[in-house]
């Protein structure tokens, strides 16, 4: 009998190795803890303060390999976390100062999203090899940052692999069709392809080099609307906003003294002159920097009426000066319903029935009823998210330190998003005014700017002292707004505690900025060219899609797993 080599050979399968150690070729525990680990380098140098947005491209690669080639998904995503945490870890160390129990969890909580691409990205490539690597990794990696971005805790949309893309206008301009998941899906799509054209079938390179020109189509989607926008002609409104950008560290906020409070007010009058010499025609400070007791005027009332109108003098001060420099002051402030004073063994203490974080409107000597509730408080700054509604639970993590120290984790959120109409002498601006965190979640945005009658500017007030002396977060807050102005078609005056301060055009350039960590103000004329863009009818479509596309590939590959013969996939490749 004839010896035949071939008849030994191994059959040709486009399936992951089923073991660890069963092949020389076959992917290890220690690869994927080196792709975790250069995944984490990449993202360091694309990220702030580094900034090197051409690495968005290459950061995916080393995750969508291990996803596409692991037989242990489950292991190799633990292995990845590991890796993932040094990026993470620097990027929240202002986290320490806020809460030392907090930091740890909130790191490994975000380095656990990468593993959790491997794990489903790797299962689901396990169970139904018939997938391209050019469709399932991106949708499982967009799938996976929608779910963390718009569902969990309320949605956290840092650090997402295409934001770095914002200091690229043409690249920066397709978040104007589909918003930021768009543009991470198309960031994504080069990696996923690469890894393709590496011993897959003729007919899987050819649906990776169909969906390759299909992102070069929508990244050419994003300049031809951008072009068409700044080509409209027609007249465009002007409006000089005074930005007052005050330096008081998040250590003298939570402690704020009487004496320091007045010499805090103080300064920031002065400010206030100066911005007065340059003419503007509207001056904003920064968020929740009135140090009152209450701006609001029912609460002023109850006050006075309760013979406590001492609590009133920093309010009082406020508006004598908003009525002799004669410009409308747009100031945030918490507040609070129906306010009620309890006196208890000769002490007094105010109970309410809501609080909330808002900006409000003083204009002629008072305080107009019109205000801006923030939407979207804080998760762990200024809401405990799911669990607030049972108090013991809330006091448990509370004492255990999860949440940011020295913060009321009781504020609610406001139920009106509609854009405030400031009377200036140059006219009426309608003024969507987003506070803090709301300027990182792209659908509060929309929906403030899309609310009533829309907007014509954006004016994001923003304590950003919690950063302390990591100006890589301050600038990674500033890269998140500069998105929504892409996004919604809409220029952008930022006025942050501690900075940066900054005004942004429609196309999400920044034009003007203060440094971090310096009183001062900035003084500038902002064009109110507003252009409707699709993002802001559609939304976050793309990403829910993205969604519902991993859900869908996950129930596929479950019914597989526990009915290998229920879902055999398509005889071709898709």
């Amino acid at each position: 009998m004839k010896y035949n080599p071939a008849a030994e050979e191994s059959p040709v399968t486009d399936r992951p190795e089923a073991s660890e150690s069963g092949k020389a070729g076959a992917l290890k525990w220690w690869h994927a803890l080196v792709a975790g680990l250069l995944y984490s380098v990449l993202m360091f140098g694309a990220f702030p303060p580094m900034s090197l947005w051409a690495l968005s491209f290459l950061a995916p690669f080393p995750l969508m390999y291990v996803a596409w080639k692991t037989p242990r998904p489950f292991r190799h995503g633990l292995c990845v976390l590991i890796g993932s945490i040094p990026f993470y870890a620097y990027q929240f160390t202002y986290v320490i100062d806020i809460s030392v129990a907090g930091y740890v969890p909130l790191v490994v909580y975000l380095a656990a999203w990468p593993a959790l691409f491997v794990w489903l990205g790797g299962a689901i490539r396990r169970r139904l090899p018939w997938l391209a690597a050019s469709v399932l990794l991106p949708v499982a990696w967009v799938g996976v940052d929608v779910f963390r971005g718009e569902v969990l805790f309320g949605g956290f949309e840092w650090y997402q692999v295409g934001q770095p893309l914002i200091a690229n206008v043409f690249l920066a301009s397709t978040a104007g069709i589909g918003g930021p998941y768009f543009v991470t899906l198309l960031a994504v799509v080069p990696a996923a392809v690469a890894i393709e054209l590496r011993g897959a079938t003729n007919r899987k390179r050819l649906v990776a080099a169909g969906i390759f020109w299909c992102s070069l189509v929508g990244w050419g989607l994003g300049l031809a609307s951008s072009l068409l926008s700044q080509g409209e002609g027609g007249e465009t409104r002007e409006a000089r906003i005074a930005l007052v950008q005050t330096n008081v560290s998040q250590d003298n906020k939570l402690g704020w003294s009487f004496e320091q409070r007045q010499r805090d007010f103080d300064e920031f009058v002065a400010l206030t002159g100066r911005a007065v010499l340059e003419k503007p025609e509207l001056i904003v400070w920064p968020e929740t920097m009135f140090p009152g007791i209450a701006l609001d005027s029912d609460t002023a009332s109850m006050l006075e009426r309760e013979r406590l109108g001492h609590l009133n003098g920093f309010r009082e001060q406020l508006l004598s000066v908003q009525n002799a420099i004669g410009v409308p002051m747009l100031v945030g402030a918490q507040r609070a319903d129906n306010v009620r004073v309890i006196e208890e063994g000769g002490r007094v203490r105010f109970e309410h029935d809501g609080a909330y974080n808002s900006a409000f409107v003083v204009s002629e000597g008072s305080v107009l009823d019109e205000r801006y509730d923030k939407l979207s408080p804080t998760p762990f700054g200024e809401t405990l998210p799911y669990i607030k509604s049972w108090p013991w639970l809330q006091d448990l993590v509370l004492q255990i330190g999860l949440g940011a120290s020295g913060m009321d984790f009781g504020l609610e959120s406001g139920e009106d998003p509609k854009p405030l109409l400031i009377e200036t002498r140059g006219g009426k601006i309608r003024v969507a005014t987003p506070i803090c965190f709301e300027s990182t979640q792209s659908a509060v945005c929309r929906r403030i700017v899309n609310a009533g009658d829309g907007a014509d500017l954006m004016i994001l007030m923003t304590n950003d002292g919690w950063f302390a002396d990591l100006d890589a977060g301050r600038q990674m807050h500033l890269l998140l707004a500069r998105w929504r102005c892409v996004e919604l078609g809409l220029p952008m005056a930022r006025c942050a505690n501690t900075g940066i301060t900054s005004f942004i055009d429609r196309a999400g350039t920044v034009t003007h900025q203060l440094e971090p960590r310096e009183a001062g103000v900035l003084v500038e004329t902002a064009r109110l060219d507003a252009h409707p863009t699709v993002y802001r009818r559609i939304g976050n479509l793309v990403g829910w899609l993205s969604l519902a596309g991993l859900g869908v590939f996950w129930l596929l590959a479950v019914a597989q797993r526990f009915n290998p013969g229920a879902v055999r996939g398509p005889k071709k490749d898709l």
